[in-house]
């Protein structure tokens, strides 16, 4: 029975003593590890700068198609990017 005693006072004094907490410090390391990373602004001008000239390009390469159809195929994609990216969000979280 010497070791059913030895857990009983070991549960008893868990059971009286303070909730353990983790230091604040620790929190904010854990919190700065599984937040999203963000793009710096160097990052955010790189994309712009594709952005343009991409769309540049596009419109270079459509010049010679009636607007209609150029207005049909950027309406067309861009629903297309903002369903994938709604998609890939939804993939992110895990929902």
């Amino acid at each position: 029975m010497h070791d059913d005693d030895m857990m009983d006072r070991l549960l008893r004094d868990a059971m009286a003593a303070d909730v353990p907490r983790l230091s604040s410090a620790f929190d904010a390391r854990v919190l700065r590890r599984v937040r999203p990373r963000r793009l710096t602004t160097m990052g955010r001008l790189v994309i712009a700068a594709y952005i343009v000239a991409a769309a540049a390009t596009t419109l270079w390469l459509m010049r010679d198609l009636p607007t209609v159809s150029i207005v049909a195929a950027v309406a067309t994609t861009v629903s297309v990017a903002a369903a994938a990216s709604a998609y890939a969000r939804r993939l992110q979280v895990g929902q």
